[in-house]
């Protein structure tokens, strides 16, 4: 049953205190991400945002939000990414502020759901008294924590900040309207939420079962309690559900994009195998984040059980824990829940090409920082209870303590964040960790290049290739000069990259054809014409066969062979089209 309303003098200071405790949280979250505003444009940052030609202009909106992208369309970020564009142009500084505004705001959802879990009658008893207190500092941990930065400065992340965001205030509002007899604009603010947080990105397909779970946990009393609730605010789940059908448009009309639909790069169990390692990592920069890094392009995929067997086991484990404390509606299971769910879109066995990164954290790092919280304020109470004198008496002494973790971690975020500050500087941090990144030596390639060190941008880029030979960084740098009208330097680049990529593939690979119909026209555009038309007869046969005749290198290098053909008179042979050139010359 529900505890007795409070007297009216009580819910005043109660919300004073609450006031007084969010303002902390967004205060000190703010002091945390302060100098994440001179973080530079990362990785997709540049094609999604920099460059992307529909972020140009906000009319119509749906350009911003479907049109010009590379990966994905996430319609609401994207919308998002065209205002601050509208606002900013192409300075890093104002797109930094939105996406600190989203944490915040996520920030004080996290609050609030956790103020109002611990007031629930399940829990009142237990920590009702310091409801408030508890709720401040995890919140404070979580939205400082080092692992969020990923997910903050990194601007292109707004993606997953955004959704966490909507998610958590879904699941707040939804906990507020159960404490206060169900009011209709609570639930529908939920509900509201929930939409905007699909419209995000595709792991807030969790939400609706995350919602289900925490009516289990904290709002019925028992089976037939939860069913009847249930049917009670059908309306409510039903339009609840109904929100999937976003994400269900977004899949069907963007397929194309979602690298999962196309070509797999890894099996769903050895998939599944290797996150069970990559969740214990996550868990272990959780609890000590040291070692953190921007990109795990190297991690290695497991292929079988006795490879990650002790992780499989420890996260198999967890989980028949989890499941066995819902089915007995424990609520500590309820961080479980939370903790697995929240994952579950991209670390269970949906092959995924990046098999880890820190931002898929976000909302599931709230789970090990309240467990983590109330662990520790529950084995202080039970020494002070049964070992009086094992602990100092002041009690000032665990504010102070919980100040210092809180400041600790605010300087390792503050010093993350100064990585990216700098250009490169997140790539030189990952190379320091894992000087076999194909993506690290990509991407230093293509800085270096730019910055007019074209020398040292060939280095890393064989240095990428050596780690990945299907690495398309000689393509990017080919591709960089061409642009500049620098030819010869394309044309350089691409007979290095042959040489390095015919020896790890062989002469046939798809990659390989795509590097030569680079070269091809590096060497057409410089007016090469009979190297350029030797160099396509030798490949038309193989682009024919391995690529198809559609593939835009056939389609490339077949026109450098009529435009040949053309030019030595043989007009018929040029009008009967590129796919019909003849691959050798008579």
């Amino acid at each position: 049953m529900l505890m007795p309303s409070p007297a009216p003098a009580t819910v005043a200071t109660v919300t004073l205190r609450a006031t007084q405790a969010a303002l902390f949280v967004a205060a000190i979250t703010c002091v945390a991400f302060l100098n994440s505003f001179w973080g530079k444009f990362v990785l997709d940052d540049v094609s999604e945002i920099e460059r992307n030609p529909a972020m140009q202009r906000l009319l119509p909106p749906w350009e911003a939000m479907f049109v010009g992208n590379r990966l994905p369309a996430r319609p609401l970020p994207y919308l998002t990414f065209a205002i601050d564009k509208s606002l900013w142009g192409n300075r890093p500084f104002g797109y930094h502020i939105t996406n600190l505004l989203v944490h915040v705001i996520a920030a004080l959802a996290v609050f609030e759901l956790t103020r109002v879990t611990l007031l629930s009658p399940r829990l009142k008893s237990r920590w009702g008294d310091r409801a408030v207190p508890l709720a401040m500092m995890i919140a404070m941990v979580w939205a400082v924590h080092p692992l969020q930065t990923q997910a903050v400065t990194y601007v292109y992340q707004r993606i997953e900040s955004m959704a966490g965001m909507f998610c958590l205030v879904s699941l707040a509002a939804y906990a507020r309207a159960a404490a206060t007899g169900w009011p209709t604009g609570l639930l529908a603010g939920s509900v509201a939420a929930a939409a905007a947080a699909m419209a995000s990105k595709e792991n807030a397909v969790v939400l609706p079962f995350l919602i289900l779970a925490y009516d289990w946990f904290f709002v019925a009393e028992g089976l037939e309690d939860w069913l009847q609730g249930l049917w009670r605010r059908r309306r409510y789940f039903a339009l609840l559900a109904s929100t999937w059908l976003i994400l269900a448009g977004q899949l069907l009309f963007l397929s194309a994009k979602y690298q999962e639909f196309q070509e797999q790069q890894h099996s769903p169990l050895h998939y599944a195998l290797t996150q069970a390692g990559v969740i214990l990592r996550y868990l272990r920069l959780a609890v000590w984040p040291v070692g953190q890094q921007f990109d795990y392009a190297n991690w290695p995929v497991a292929t079988s059980v006795r490879q990650v067997l002790p992780a499989l086991a420890a996260i198999l484990a967890a989980l028949v824990a989890t499941a066995v404390g819902t089915i007995r509606r424990q609520p500590w299971a309820w961080l479980g829940v939370l903790f697995f769910f929240a994952l579950a879109p991209t670390s269970s066995i949906m092959p995924i090409e990046a098999v880890a990164n820190e931002h898929r954290m976000y909302v599931a790092l709230a789970a090990v920082v309240t467990a983590a919280v109330l662990v520790v304020v529950a084995c202080a109470e039970w020494i002070a209870t049964r070992r009086p004198g094992w602990l100092p008496q002041d009690v000032r002494l665990p504010s102070a303590a919980a100040a210092v973790v809180i400041m600790l971690l605010v300087l390792t975020t503050q010093f993350r964040n100064q990585l990216y500050s700098k250009v490169g500087g997140i790539w030189l941090d990952v190379l320091a960790k894992a000087p076999d990144n194909y993506r690290a030596n990509w991407m230093l390639a293509s800085i270096f290049d730019c910055a007019g060190e074209t020398e040292i941008g060939i280095q890393f880029a064989e240095r990428s290739v050596e780690h990945r030979p299907t690495s398309h960084v000689f393509s990017d740098l080919a591709g960089f000069h061409s642009m500049k009208g620098d030819y010869a330097g394309a044309e350089r680049i691409c007979r290095r990259a042959l040489e390095l990529q015919r020896q790890s593939l062989g002469p046939e690979d798809k990659h390989v054809l795509w590097m030569t119909a680079d070269l091809a026209l590096a060497l057409s555009r410089q007016g090469k014409f009979a190297e350029a038309e030797t160099v396509c007869a030798a490949s038309i046969d193989a682009m024919r066969r391995v690529l198809g005749n559609d593939d835009p290198a056939t389609i490339a290098v077949g026109r450098i062979l009529a435009e040949a053909v053309s030019s030595r008179g043989d007009q018929a042979g040029a009008a009967a089209g590129p796919n019909t050139v003849p691959a050798q010359r008579p």
